[in-house]
């Protein structure tokens, strides 16, 4: 087959959603399928095409005029979608006539909807769509704004980006959706989607665990990773910690990442007094990641809403103990890994239960021991989950076993395996 992939960003750019795009992308060429990507510009600083293991990547700006533009005062951008928009079809109309794909994959659907609209109007091809959950989830208050714009304005700009929504939501041959919870949400704003919606969960690869490399630190420490952004809920840990920092004085917190809340969190981690005993990593690689995870004694993800949750994944594959919150696609993603252990009777019917859609929410609030401890997003919850994991631990960083064949659940592989299988089933 051949398959344009269109995300609405792509690597270099680090994140959970380029590294998800680039893996689909290169599994799917390394099985004989022809491949190209198409994604925005963004940094201005990056080529218009380059070549990434394989992978033909084509950077354009996709900016089409949008009267909202005028409301908010951004007259430059309204301006400059005269050339772009134009510029842009004309682009990927010499890319689809050459290349004439049979799927059009569009990950995280933004402000490439209305260019994608209009080729579907002019070529015959499967289109599909991915969620990852930010383009989902803020429509259900999930999302911090500090938007001086007018009320009017916002309400404005939003029913509109929520119209291109839906609209790309109905053409769509097929939808996947990270979790059975991200799925769910979309059925909510376009139930077109239940007929045609698959569950496809991110994946890592297994491969990078195998190096047991520790980060080095002068003391035993909690770790928490990912982009520092509201939605992580770092603000939360942080709190949470300072309440037990002084009972636990012999754990730090490392906290791997960059965003636009680092600013914020260093100076609440001087305001709780946490400047000895809390270290921000900055951004890690991926192997930084696996020696992290290696080196501590357990994983927060404090997040106040989660699609998927690939920090959790990782931590659980690195064989680390997951203090969690029990939100969103987190909930189903450590029910279902942490199958293996103690709670595997409860973690299978919760397994059946997303999979036939009557999931028994009660289960939800199970600590699935040893590997995983779901807690309310709150400092209360949270300081309480730290101190138990804390006391387990005992000063140790010993990894826990899990059965591996959860691990090649998760790879990328399979994962493709299920990507391949829908584009399939859309040209059959």
């Amino acid at each position: 087959m051949r398959i344009l992939l269109i995300p609405s960003s792509y690597p270099p750019i680090l994140g959970g959603l380029q590294t998800a795009a680039h893996s689909v992308a290169l599994h799917l060429l390394r099985r004989g399928h022809e491949v190209q990507v198409v994604t925005k510009r963004r940094p201005r600083s990056l080529p218009l095409r380059e070549v990434l293991e394989g992978v033909t990547a084509h950077r354009w700006l996709f900016l089409a005029p949008d009267f909202s533009d005028l409301q908010r005062g951004r007259l430059h951008l309204f301006l400059a979608s005269f050339y772009f928009y134009p510029s842009t079809l004309f682009r990927l109309l010499c890319l689809m006539r050459a290349f004439r794909p049979d799927i059009v994959n569009v990950h995280f659907p933004e402000a490439q909807i209305p260019f994608v609209l209009w080729l579907r109007r002019r070529f015959d091809f499967r289109l599909v769509v991915t969620l990852h959950g930010d383009e989902i989830e803020r429509w259900f208050g999930a999302e911090r704004t500090t938007d001086r714009e007018p009320r009017i304005t916002r309400r404005r700009v939003r029913l509109s980006a929520l119209r291109r929504l839906r609209m790309i939501l109905q053409e769509a041959d097929a939808v996947t959706a990270c979790s059975r919870y991200l799925l769910d949400k979309a059925i909510q704003l376009e139930p077109s989607v239940a007929r045609k919606g698959h569950v496809t969960y991110n994946g890592i690869d297994p491969e990078r665990f195998g190096n047991k490399t520790s980060y080095c630190h002068p003391r035993p420490y909690i770790l928490a990773f990912g982009r520092l952004t509201y939605k992580k809920g770092f603000d939360l840990l942080l709190e949470a910690f300072a309440r037990v920092a002084s009972e636990h004085s012999h754990a730090d917190l490392i906290l791997a990442g960059e965003g636009e809340e680092r600013a914020a969190l260093e100076t609440q981690a001087q305001e709780l007094g946490l400047a000895e005993r809390m270290y921000f990593f900055g951004r890690a690689t991926p192997e930084e990641v696996v020696r992290l995870l290696n080196g501590c004694l357990f994983v927060v993800v404090p997040s106040r809403w989660e699609p998927f949750g690939i920090v959790a994944l990782e931590a659980v594959a690195a064989g680390k103990p997951v203090l969690a919150s029990r939100v969103g696609g987190l909930i189903e993603l450590l029910s279902v890994v942490c199958r293996s252990n103690s709670a595997v009777k409860e973690v299978v019917n919760l397994q059946r239960g997303f999979d036939d859609g009557t999931c028994d929410l009660d289960v939800r609030s199970r600590t699935l021991d040893p590997l995983a401890l779901l807690v309310e997003p709150t400092v209360k919850e949270l300081a309480k989950g730290i101190q138990e994991l804390l006391a387990r631990a005992k000063g140790t960083a010993a990894a826990k076993s899990l059965d591996e064949s959860v691990l090649r659940d998760y790879s990328w592989a399979q994962v493709v395996n299920r990507y391949e299988k829908v584009f399939i089933d859309c040209c059959a």
